[in-house]
């Protein structure tokens, strides 16, 4: 059995010396390279806050529960509007197709691959999009299709959307990078707006067929307690329409709104070239052992 001692490598090292210097000179070269053929992207960021509470408290909506349940309908629950669901629903498959839908961003998430700031225009992959016809010509496999499917559009997304929730603040940072910073804001800023306006028709169109059924309650009901329970329901539910209909920041507040990024978040190009230096460094020194220790043996 063969037994290289450390000395021995020592010597090989120093040996080899100049050869490792010159190939990791080579990849350093190569590391210079690859770091600038990768455009830049931008970030920005928003902090929210749930802005639900007041509308769905007011007016003792809890004391009327049990006059609701004798009316046979949910009001819901304070645990549906906290910060956590909010949350949960921006980061939903649901919401964020129907937002990239309604913008139509599925050109820039699918096959954007730079942005150029002479033009203000994306770059798009060819083989992905064309875009002097305005087709989609990807490849593609079942159970894909030619055009992105909501799925792959969400998933593309959040590889430069995130969102992240601070359970001590009760705060939301919601943050998204692109080839362009003001496309970053941009985005944002749509994003904040569309859901607002998602759970505001959610619950406009909630309260308007509670109303619709409390009104056919109060005709067909001929007990003075039941009806005074659903005139107070019906109440409670024009309360809620009417916050739907007239606050802006329907279900999330701003608290700091995006900014224009003043620098590049990434490509980190010095971290790049130092690592593809350095294991180009390590992986010669390990060849030129290699070789040495086969001519041992």
């Amino acid at each position: 059995m063969l037994v290289v001692s450390p000395r021995l490598f020592l010597e090989w090292f120093i040996k080899d010396f100049f050869k490792i210097v010159i190939v990791s000179i080579l990849f350093a070269v190569i590391s210079v390279f690859i770091a600038l053929s990768i455009p830049n992207q931008y970030s920005s960021h928003v902090v929210v806050s749930s802005n639900m509470s007041d509308s769905k408290s007011m007016g003792g909506l809890s004391k009327l529960g049990g006059l609701a349940s004798l009316a046979g309908i949910s009001l819901g629950g304070g645990g549906s509007l906290s910060p956590e669901v909010l949350y949960e629903m921006l980061n939903s498959g649901s919401f964020l197709s129907s937002f990239i839908r309604k913008y139509d961003l599925e050109k820039e998430i699918m096959a954007a691959e730079s942005y150029s700031p002479e033009s203000s225009r994306f770059i798009y992959k060819e083989k992905i999009y064309d875009v002097k016809n305005d087709v989609w010509v990807r490849d593609f496999k079942f159970p894909q299709t030619l055009e992105p499917n909501d799925s792959e559009l969400v998933e593309k997304f959040k590889q430069s959307f995130n969102a992240s929730y601070a359970r001590k603040t009760k705060l939301i940072k919601i943050s998204f990078k692109s080839f362009s910073p003001q496309y970053s804001v941009k985005t944002l800023n749509d994003l904040i707006y569309h859901f607002n306006e998602y759970m505001r028709n959610n619950d406009t169109q909630e309260s308007e067929l509670s109303i619709k059924y409390l009104k056919q309650e109060l005709t067909s009901s001929n007990y003075q307690e039941v009806n005074l329970a659903l005139q107070q329901l019906v109440e409670e539910q024009y309360k809620k329409l009417a916050i739907a209909k007239t606050r802006n920041e329907y279900a999330l507040r701003v608290i700091e709104a995006p900014l224009l990024a003043a620098n590049k978040s990434e490509p980190k190009r010095a971290i790049i070239c130092v690592v593809i230096t350095l294991f180009g460094t390590i992986f010669t020194v390990f060849f030129w052992w290699v070789i040495r220790i086969i001519r041992l043996s």
